[in-house]
């Protein structure tokens, strides 16, 4: 497993495992560079199919992280010294469920698509500045 999604499931982790008294602290994972896709117009805005192919690539490996769980010791397991053995918060719904974003109840995930043009935008591009939406969830949650 790669070092980033190992770090994302121990936040997860954390975050699930707050007393009940502490509210949860929203999570942001943006979706940088939505402006190099090549969308088509079925596919819609490119900062949509950035965020739903990072959600789509991040709930499968860490459904792959849940199941390896449940299943016993995992082969990142192997030879690590400071490992942690117990790395829960992935758990959805009743346990057994396949890990969405969607159905975890640790808190609230938003994704966001974010580009940083170096250039004025094209004529062409319809995207507004692509830290717009960045801009607007900091001050909503502010």
């Amino acid at each position: 497993m790669s070092y980033p999604l190992r770090h994302l499931h121990e936040i997860l982790h954390a975050i699930s495992s707050l007393p009940p008294s502490q509210t949860a602290p929203s999570l942001l994972i943006i979706c940088n560079k939505f402006d190099l896709l090549k969308t088509s117009a079925s596919s819609g805005s490119a900062s949509n199919l950035a965020v739903n192919r990072v959600k789509t690539i991040l709930e499968r490996e860490l459904e792959k992280r849940r199941v390896a769980q449940v299943g016993g010791v995992g082969v990142e397991k192997l030879g690590a010294e400071d490992e942690r053995t117990e790395l829960g918060g992935l758990e959805c719904g009743d346990g057994n469920a396949p890990f969405k974003f969607d159905d975890w109840e640790g808190g609230e995930v938003a994704f966001l698509g974010s580009a940083v043009r170096p250039n004025a935008p094209s004529e062409k591009s319809t995207d507004e500045d692509g830290l717009a939406s960045l801009q607007d969830w900091i001050e909503e949650h502010m």
